[in-house]
């Protein structure tokens, strides 16, 4: 460290105090940065430049400015995050920035941004409130590391409550990510954990309940069949408005009436065919379409700009129920369906594979398809099936779909309908897809107000959900239909909840759904409170058969007859209503009710008395209770089996006699009774 400072150790950090008096000169040693990186770039050329990425020092407005530039896949215009901030620590810019230009290279654009702010707003707000604005690499010691851990812990949000564990988590994180990838990486090392249990304290997505999942999925429904019919009469029109130019016939005036124009459909259909002439592509603005043709200009404006498009291509309000459509249809993440390309959809799948049944793929990054096989029905083998491979950048493998496209009833939608219309309505607008190396083979494509070019959702500075045309329209599809608030992130939480609940509490059977690597991460992000009660309890449901089974020396197995029993009921094959409430002698309530053979006397008991199964134990119990007769005093016989006996005799007597001959052929013993 210079002689002229001194380090003084205090407030859980270090404070950096000079000899002489504080001046305001943090522009100054930026500019003094800029201007010694721009010698180097004189005399050695560029700053040390990555393999695919470099710094850019500059200006604006007479502000020093720092910029990590990325090159975009494909090529085109750079990706830039903004590290100015750096340039307020000049021993430390230089460290920092190339630090972070390696340990974000392969991430997405998205990650960077947000690693920036982040880093801002966290790891440099520390150095800057402590005034550690000469610091040089060398002394970032665990002394450092410990004071900004200190002051993260210790800090508070605007209405005074303190940093949510995760906001902690990823302050810290992030730095050690950095650190990582810097040419010290051993600093990484010294940055403290995360504050333990942060990721427990995630709030679950929030889920649809079952009767407003299926109005979405009503909704989206009626609207693509809606759309569906629009696009068959919009392409006739034009059809008839193409056949009626070539033999001759010409726009006439638009009729006025006292509710706007007037169209009869063959003057729309020649007007239609005019402009498809005249603007074979993306249809200009439309005070330019009919500017050398009054009849034209005055039928477009009766027509309306926004109903216009409509008739040659999808809007981005129509993209709305068939990206729904697909998510609920996938699951997959909400980017990996607004950013879904074709090159992920193969239409063409043989439902049998050299005669085995269909499968589905886990495909490894960078590695080949791996086949395994799945449970399911009989299929079709005539219809082939329709893989949807789903890109997620940060999973380590994607989870294939594999999906019957004409699975749905009479005048319903289906797979196939979806896809054939995302190709017909975005047929005409792909060619004129701006950045074609980005967008050019997007499932979902559309033109912006005010462009001449068609687009996917998302942009540089966030993705397909992030994009303001989509979130304005998903508002307008869900106030059109009167639903609950949602997001494609809720839908995807909502199908992987019932997921759970449709497979007992499976956690692991919604983890391969949702391609998680982790259950943890299903558990804390997608599962409600009220599946993870539902888990609790049927955690403790097996510790109870558990307890039964030993108390009982093992004769009780309910796990033997878990189809036609309760896991809670005393006797195979009954149902009991309170397991823990028993009114039967020597029980305790809270307990888990052991009076096994007395269920046909309890009045919370219930029966099966049409399966044949059921009817088979309840044959077996009363074989059982006589056999014990001789091990009970008649007292006992009298007041606590004869009622159980009666009850069960007269259960028996109102079996069918199909459903008694068919349990006589089954065979089953239960343990002696008392």
């Amino acid at each position: 460290m210079d002689d002229s400072m001194n380090l003084d150790a205090g407030d859980g950090g270090r404070v950096l105090q000079e000899s002489t008096p504080k001046k305001k000169t943090r522009a100054s040693r930026a500019h003094h940065v800029v201007e010694a990186a721009r010698r180097r770039n004189t005399e050695h050329g560029n700053l040390e430049n990555l393999p695919s990425c470099r710094l850019e020092y500059g200006s604006a407005d007479g502000k020093p400015t720092l910029t990590a530039i990325f090159p975009r896949e494909g090529g085109g215009e750079p990706l830039r995050a903004d590290i100015g901030f750096m340039l307020e620590f000049p021993r430390l810019t230089e460290f920092f920035a190339e630090a972070f230009l390696r340990s974000m290279k392969k991430n997405r654009h998205l990650t960077r941004l947000n690693t920036t702010q982040t880093l801002r707003g966290s790891w440099f707000a520390y150095l800057g409130e402590r005034e550690y604005t000469n610091l040089r690499p060398a002394d970032l010691d665990e002394q450092v590391m410990t004071g900004f851990n200190t002051w993260l812990h210790g800090r508070r949000k605007v209405d005074g409550n303190a940093l949510a564990p995760l906001t902690k988590k990823y302050g810290l994180g992030s730095l050690r990510t950095v650190l990582a990838a810097s040419s010290m990486p051993h600093l990484a090392d010294l940055v403290p954990r995360g504050s333990r249990g942060a990721q427990r304290t995630a709030i679950p997505t929030e889920v649809l309940q079952f009767d407003q999942l299926l109005a979405v999925v009503a909704a989206v429904e009626k609207d693509i069949l809606a759309l569906r019919d629009h696009w068959d009469k919009s392409q006739s029109i034009l059809r008839q408005g193409r056949e009626m130019l070539s033999n001759g016939a010409v726009l006439e005036k638009s009729r006025f009436t006292e509710g706007g124009m007037a169209f009869e459909e063959s003057n729309l259909a020649i007007a239609l065919a005019m402009i498809d002439q005249r603007h074979p592509g993306v249809l200009p603005h439309h005070t330019a379409i009919g500017a050398d043709n009054a009849l034209l200009r005055a039928t477009v404006h009766g027509i309306g700009a926004t109903n216009l498009t409509r008739y040659f291509y999808a809007s981005s309000r129509d993209l709305v129920p068939l990206g729904l459509s697909i998510a609920i249809a996938t699951v997959f993440n909400p980017n990996t369906i607004l950013e879904l390309n074709w090159k992920n959809i193969d239409r063409n799948v043989d439902p049998l594979s050299n005669g085995r049944r269909a499968v589905q793929f886990d495909v490894m990054k960078e590695s080949e398809e791996v086949e395994t096989p799945i449970e399911a029905e009989a299929v079709d083998t005539e219809t082939p099936l329709v893989k949807i491979t789903g890109d997620k950048s940060r999973a380590n493998r994607q989870l294939v779909r594999l999906l019957d496209p004409e699975a749905s009833g009479v005048n319903q939608v289906n797979l196939n309908m979806v896809l054939d219309l995302l190709i017909t309505m975005t047929e005409r607008i792909r060619p004129f897809v701006m950045e074609p190396y980005k967008y050019g083979d997007r499932v979902f494509l559309h033109v912006p107000s005010a462009k001449m070019q068609a687009k996917g959702f998302g942009g540089d500075a966030y993705e397909g959900t992030g994009d303001s045309r989509w979130q304005d329209d998903l508002a307008n599809f869900i106030k059109n239909h009167n639903l609950p608030y949602f997001t494609l992130k809720i839908i995807r939480a909502t199908m992987l909840d019932y997921v759970q609940l449709f497979n007992h509490g499976d956690l692991e059977a919604a983890r391969q759904v949702g391609n998680h690597a982790s259950r943890v991460t299903t558990w804390t992000h997608y599962t409600s409170d009220l599946v993870k009660r539902m888990l609790r309890e049927s955690t403790g449901e097996t510790l109870l058969v558990r307890e039964r089974w030993l108390d009982s020396g093992g004769k009780i197995d309910p796990r033997k007859h878990r189809d036609w029993t309760s896991k809670g009921c005393a006797t195979p094959g009954w149902i009991c209503l309170d397991p823990f409430d028993s009114p039967r002698p020597n029980q305790k309530q809270g307990r888990l009710c052991s009076a096994y053979g007395e269920c046909p006397d309890c009045p919370l008991s219930a029966a099966r008395p049409v399966n044949p199964r059921n009817v088979m134990l309840y044959e077996a119990l009363r074989r059982a209770i006589y056999r014990s007769i001789t091990r009970v005093t008649a007292p006992v016989w009298q007041d606590r089996w004869a009622p159980v006996v009666a009850a069960l005799d007269g259960l028996l007597l109102n079996v069918p006699a199909q459903v008694l001959q068919d349990s006589r052929e089954l065979t089953v013993e239960l343990p002696d009774i008392g």
